[in-house]
């Protein structure tokens, strides 16, 4: 019967090589909980009876965030692409790029929507989505800059 190389020389097993994964073991659980948040957001949005007009209306809202269809379904997008991307680490760098990149634009387009005040907005953006997709932007970029790091430097140190 045998138990393996190291059980049979006697020798415990380093930490380094039980784990089969070096690096940003934390990243996978922080990407779940973005991906939750957003989750919860698109489908209480779709939840609210005021969901189904269009335009600029800032009393259609789940608590201070705006809600329209497109932006419910963005939101809703947003969190089930998260909890996939959750289950892999590369899967985990790459959404947060995602998220910095997607939310940069939406940060963009909504700060100018809600500075020009469109009646026909079809996604009915206000300060406070601002604020959400810009901290959102910012932590991806953080994110992903931290997770790349960590694999990296697992990576080094294995060789």
């Amino acid at each position: 019967m045998s138990f393996g190389k190291a059980q049979s020389s006697g020798q415990a097993q380093s930490s380094t090589e039980t784990r089969s994964r070096p690096g940003a073991s934390w990243l996978r659980p922080v990407v779940a909980v973005l991906g939750l948040l957003y989750l919860a957001l698109g489908i209480a949005g779709f939840l609210t009876p005021e969901t189904a007009a269009v335009g600029h209306e800032t009393s259609r809202a789940v608590w201070i965030f705006s809600v329209t269809p497109l932006l419910n379904l963005v939101h809703t997008a947003v969190g089930v692409l998260g909890l996939l991307a959750a289950t892999r680490r590369a899967g985990s760098i790459i959404y947060c790029w995602v998220l910095f990149v997607g939310f940069t634009g939406m940060t963009a387009y909504g700060v100018l929507a809600t500075a020009l005040v469109n009646p026909e907005d079809p996604i009915n953006l206000n300060w406070a989505d601002n604020w959400l997709h810009g901290l959102t932007a910012v932590a991806g970029l953080v994110l992903g800059i931290a997770g790349a790091r960590a694999v990296n430097r697992s990576a080094a140190r294995s060789r």
